[in-house]
Order: structure tokens, then sequence, then C-alpha cells
């Protein structure tokens, strides 16, 4: 990776990737004793969703829930952190036990998973908002969504008149989404309340919209991405430099006082969390610049790789909380 503008980083000609100040990914200690030993404390697991802790299809296999909810039965302290919302994650997650705050937008929100409500969101600086929105008027192909806190909670926005095939597509897999909320104009919404702007098509246009936005980057965590389940999808998306996988999962660490940390993942959005971890557990399907990084290359999600992770070391996790 070569720098873009410190602390922003730039790979492949493709993404931008977010990582905290004075921090680059590396490889952490692969000694698993240094974690699982007794004199450690507790320890807080988090795993990506997809490509991750699912499998191909979406969906959690039998052995993962069994994984997980023994961790957690046990004592173990368990959570995940998503570029999903909560209202996509909870339906899949729901045979999970879970009792922490739950990490979705990437980092953007962080939800109570018993209330189902926000507990933290991390906003976009307005003028970003609006340079976003000026910049993709006249990109052909490419319309925003914005993702507000609205009456307390997350809210899904786009200019009803001026869909695209993409858009449509996205919405096509959200219908009866409670979260939707298309506009007449752009000023029905407060600018200042939107934690996520993003922005889908065909990966040129994306690519022509981000180069002229260079100048936001400086104040806006970039994510640009092929979609896991549609290939030729591509994302780009926008968020508050504060709303990385790594400023939640910190959040949540703090909360839960855990001394150390383990996270799992596959995708550039994991690369920040694997920054601040104590091992960084990279599914065997993950992009080759988080294998790249990881502690340890693990049994991709086909085969359930997490769950398997667990079984052979959650109890070495119980042990160094107690």
């Amino acid at each position: 990776m070569t720098p873009l503008r410190p602390p922003y980083y730039y790979a492949d000609n493709v993404h931008y990737v977010k990582l905290p100040v004075g921090r680059v990914p590396r490889p952490v200690p692969d000694n698993l004793e240094a974690v699982t030993s007794r004199s450690v404390g507790r320890v807080l697991f988090v795993s990506d969703l997809d490509g991750t802790l699912l499998r191909p299809d979406a969906t959690l296999g039998a052995r993962t829930v069994r994984a997980v909810n023994t961790f957690v039965s046990n004592g173990g302290l368990f959570t995940y952190a998503t570029a999903r919302s909560f209202t996509s994650a909870a339906p899949i997650t729901a045979p999970l036990d879970l009792r922490l705050p739950v990490i979705t937008y990437g980092g953007a929100v962080v939800v109570d998973p018993v209330t189902r409500r926000p507990r933290q969101a991390r906003l976009l600086p307005a003028r970003s908002v609006e340079r976003i929105l000026s910049v993709a008027a006249v990109v052909q192909f490419v319309e925003p969504i914005l993702f507000v806190v609205h009456e307390g909670r997350d809210r899904v926005c786009w200019l009803a008149d001026r869909c695209t095939p993409w858009m449509d597509g996205f919405l096509a897999k959200r219908r009866g989404d409670p979260r939707l909320f298309p506009l007449r104009e752009w000023a029905q919404v407060d600018m200042s309340s939107i934690f996520d702007v993003t922005l889908i098509s065909a990966r040129a246009p994306l690519v022509e919209l981000r180069d002229a936005l260079v100048d936001v980057a400086s104040e806006c965590h970039v994510v640009f991405s092929e979609e896991i389940y549609v290939p030729d999808e591509w994302w780009l998306t926008f968020t508050s430099p504060e709303a990385t996988k790594a400023a939640a999962v910190r959040s949540v660490q703090t909360e839960v006082a855990a001394e150390r940390l383990v996270c799992c993942g596959d995708n550039q959005n994991d690369l920040p969390m694997f920054a601040v971890a104590d091992v960084a557990l990279a599914v065997a399907n993950a992009l080759p610049e988080i294998r790249e990084v990881a502690t340890e290359i693990i049994g991709g999600n086909e085969s359930e790789g997490v769950a398997g992770w667990l079984e052979r070391h959650g109890a070495g996790l119980l042990a160094a909380s107690d």
C-alpha cells in the first residue's frame, strides 16, 4: 500500500481505506497464548458478517450458531461488525445469543440488539455531503443514497424521480423495509443528520466520481469495493472519519472492559479493526490484502471457519477472561 494522504491509504487503484492515525495494518503477535493466557483478562471476539461469519448464501450455519451461542452462554464476549444495517442484519443473526452492542453500517452506527435502538451514530460533515451531492449530479448513471438519522432511527433516502438500474436493484431487495424514505428534493433532509452517503453503479462512473472527490477524502472515511454477492456491481461509500469498525470496536471494548481483542474479517472495511486487534483472523476466502496482514488464516466461510476457530480456541478465551 502506498500513502494517498495520511492517515488514508490507497490500494491497487481501487480502494480508499481510512486507518487509525499513526497505525497501519500489520501482523499482530501470532502467539495465541498471548491472548488466551489467564493473565491477560477479558477478551472481546468480534466477527464481520458477510463473507466471514455468514456462509456464501448469506445465512448462518448450524455449526456457527452452536459455536457462538456456546461461547456466549459460557461467559464469552461476542459481537459482530458489519456494513449492513441492523434492519438487514437482525433477521439473519436472530439465532445468535447477542447481548453486547452490535456494530452496523461499517462502524457508523452502534445498536443495542435488545432494544433495537441506535446507541451511537457518527455523522458526516454537512459540507462533505453537499460536495458529494453536487459532484454526483453531473456524473451519469450514478445517484446518491443517503442514510439519515431521522426521528430517532435510521432512514434510507433517495430522489424518487432519479432512479438508476443500480438503484432499482438496491430498492427491490429492500421492499417493505421500514427505513425507506423517498424524497422529492434533498432539502427535505437535514444535511447535518447524515451518517452515510452510498453510490452504486458500474466501476467506471464511480471511479470518475471518486477521483473528482479526492478533496472530500481528507474529512471522510471512504471505501470503494465490489459487492460481495453481485459481480460487477460497485459501491462507493462515504462516512465520518470516526465511522470505522476500529473506532466502534474500541468503543464496545471499553464498555465491556475487555483487555484484548480478537477480530475476524474478509474485506477492505475490516482492515481498520485488524489494525487495532490483538489477534486478526482472515477467513480463507478473504481478499489478498486482508490475508497479508492477518495473524492467522482460518477456514473459509463456506466451511464455517469462524466456528471452527471458536471450537478450538474459545475455551482458552474464556479461561483468559476468568
